[in-house]
């Protein structure tokens, strides 16, 4: 598959995490977000939580903070790597992911490899992040 298909602007359509048998809506089941890929390999990302409300408290700005992220890719067969830009967890910035794609018709499925949950402390899961095409 060729990077020049990814190029274009995606919306959010799910982003799960999967632990043994439980799945997560990471950010809720009707999450926000956007992705723009460029020829050049630049992604514009943003992504929230669906319940989002505004920080008051320094907890609230925490939590806000915890559900945004933005990144860089690039294509290699059928993976889709991106080095973090910017990250509510400063230790991801720089950092390279590799996930496995596949373009089904309008539909971008990400899925990431097995790794140290990020969710659930001391354990495995991976995440599998569905993306649709804007028109």
């Amino acid at each position: 598959m060729s990077a020049e298909q990814l190029i274009g602007n995606w919306k959010l359509v799910s982003w799960q995490v999967v632990t043994g048998d439980e799945t997560k809506d990471l950010f809720g089941t009707k999450p926000k977000g956007y992705m723009i890929l460029t020829r050049e390999g630049r992604a514009m990302t943003v992504t929230t939580a669906e319940a989002r409300t505004p920080g008051e408290s320094e907890p609230e700005r925490s939590a806000l903070h915890r559900s945004m992220l933005a990144y860089k890719y690039r294509i290699e067969g059928n993976e889709f790597i991106t080095t973090v830009d910017a990250s509510w967890n400063e230790g991801w910035n720089g950092s390279e992911q590799r996930r496995h794609f596949r373009l089904d018709g309008d539909k971008l499925f990400v899925e990431s490899a097995p790794a140290p949950s990020i969710v659930s402390p001391g354990k495995v899961d991976f995440r599998r992040i569905v993306w649709e095409r804007e028109k």
